[in-house]
């Protein structure tokens, strides 16, 4: 029997170091996930290579999220433009193979924005919901132990 927990859509969430300045919202990332999220932290969004997106949807996220720094207020100067640019393209190109462009959304986070984390999670986990997840791009195996 499944519990509701496991029909929830499976969320990998990348997420810039330097983007959450509340140490309230560092603590929840950091400790109070949900279980269908997964966390992987990076030293800022412009370090996300596209094969780490790639891999998630292989192992099966039903969505991805990218929460970095506001434009022009990278920690690594313009780390967080590169990422705007290669990983729109990379969501264009998935888009193409069938990976719908609104299970992978950014959201650029302002120093001075506070308690805005669990809301856009909550969000975007309402909206996956409602969306047909049947389509997968797995070309290996899940394994389900990753979420």
């Amino acid at each position: 029997m499944k519990t509701v927990e496991s029909k929830k859509p499976q969320i990998v969430l990348f997420q810039c170091q330097y983007c959450l300045a509340s140490s309230m919202d560092q603590a929840w990332v950091e400790n109070d996930l949900p279980a269908n999220v997964k966390l992987i932290k990076v030293p800022c969004s412009g370090r996300i290579d596209p094969l780490y997106i790639l891999n998630a949807v292989q192992g099966g996220a039903d969505g991805i999220m990218v929460c970095g720094c506001d434009p022009h207020k990278c920690h690594y100067k313009e780390g967080n433009l590169h990422a705007r640019r290669a990983l729109s393209e990379f969501r264009n190109f998935l888009d193409m193979l069938g990976y719908p462009s609104d299970r992978f959304v950014f959201h650029w986070m302002g120093i001075n924005e506070h308690s805005l984390i669990q809301p856009l999670l909550s969000d975007f986990e309402n909206k996956l919901m409602n969306a047909d997840l049947e389509k997968h791009l797995d070309t290996r195996q899940v394994d389900q132990e990753y979420f």
